[in-house]
């Protein structure tokens, strides 16, 4: 129960500190959470397209993450780095 109110104690003190500053932090964790599920979402897509082939693309937090900070590269290496293992 101290740790909760320890962390609840920073976390409303670093508010106060730095409030300013907050806004643009979520603005960019909102940008990469959205970059990461729809990246998921494309993964997933990418994954019913070429498991019809008889390939299976892994649809994870790993590789989502890697086509959410690559992007479309990100994707194809995916795929590529699947088909060759």
């Amino acid at each position: 129960m101290k740790f909760v109110i320890i962390i609840c104690s920073l976390l409303l003190l670093s508010f106060l500190l730095f409030r300013n500053s907050f806004p643009k932090f979520f603005e960019g964790l909102s940008i990469l959470l959205f970059r990461l599920g729809f990246s998921i979402l494309l993964l997933y897509g990418v994954h019913l397209l070429v498991g019809s082939t008889g390939y299976a693309i892994p649809v994870n937090l790993f590789t989502g993450t890697v086509a959410a900070v690559l992007g479309i590269p990100g994707i194809i290496s995916v795929v590529a780095i699947s088909i060759l293992i």
